[in-house]
């Protein structure tokens, strides 16, 4: 494994997400705007509706599962990187429904926020890119 070099922490952003945005779309356009290369993002809220997916590791792709029902987020866990020379996220979602119900998996576009707070740690070094991984099918850091 080639060495590692620690980042150092840069800027800090908190921040709300409005009703009706979508989630991944509205996470990808700050960091583009605010040309965050690379970062680790956090938040909370509730989602009007929700496009999560499972990464099939036999199929090599994701199966993606449309939520109708409106969801607690209790968690959103992710990084940002670049891919195709432009900011990209990869997070997931912890959600919870009325009943109480577990839900979670990989963010995907058309998720629909009720309201989101969001936090991103930008990190400062040299930017994590993304590439397609051979044996996974993956976009993963190289």
């Amino acid at each position: 494994m080639a060495e590692q070099k620690p980042y150092l922490t840069g800027r800090t952003y908190i921040f709300k997400i409005s009703k009706g945005k979508d989630l991944l779309e509205a996470l990808t356009d700050f960091c583009h705007d605010n040309q965050i290369k690379c970062g680790i993002i956090s938040g909370i809220g509730s989602l009007e509706n929700a496009t999560l997916a499972y990464y099939d590791q036999v199929k090599k792709k994701y199966d993606k599962k449309v939520l109708t029902q409106k969801t607690g987020i209790l968690n959103i866990s992710g990084n940002v990187s670049i891919m195709d020379n432009r900011s990209f996220i990869h997070a997931h979602l912890t959600l919870c429904d009325d009943k109480g119900t577990l839900l979670g998996g990989h963010l995907m576009a058309g998720t629909k926020v009720f309201v989101a707070e969001v936090y991103i740690q930008e990190l400062v070094g040299e930017p994590k890119v993304r590439k397609q991984d051979k044996v996974t099918k993956l976009n993963l850091w190289i």
